[in-house]
């Protein structure tokens, strides 16, 4: 959160109050309304270089990665996925147990 505060030229507590909620364990962003994200733009991310780790490892999160239906699923939101070169499952595995590193709490059952 620090590195996108910086990015946008606000303090972490003036980002956190403008773009960010709290859960019980973790710092989610806020989803403005008809859009997933605040700093997506037509162009990709505004805020690319600083983007948060949920953000960089998309669509490579466990839950997807470990189930194709919910990979198909995604995919048909996406137009990114599908794209491009092809990424190998174990490669694919390895970013998303970044994913787990970076959410222990929401990541223990997987």
């Amino acid at each position: 959160m620090v590195r996108a505060a910086t990015f946008v030229e606000l303090t972490p507590t003036e980002f956190e109050a403008r773009y960010v909620y709290r859960t019980k364990h973790l710092l989610r962003l806020r989803k403005p309304k008809g859009s997933q994200c605040r700093f997506l733009r037509s162009d990709g991310c505004s805020i690319h270089t600083v983007k948060p780790t949920q953000c960089r490892l998309f669509p490579f999160w466990p839950e997807l990665v470990a189930e194709r239906s919910l990979w198909r699923d995604t995919g048909r939101l996406c137009p990114g996925i599908g794209q491009g070169n092809l990424i190998q499952i174990g490669t694919a595995t390895e970013i998303a147990s970044e994913m787990e590193r970076a959410y222990p709490t929401t990541y223990s059952r997987y």
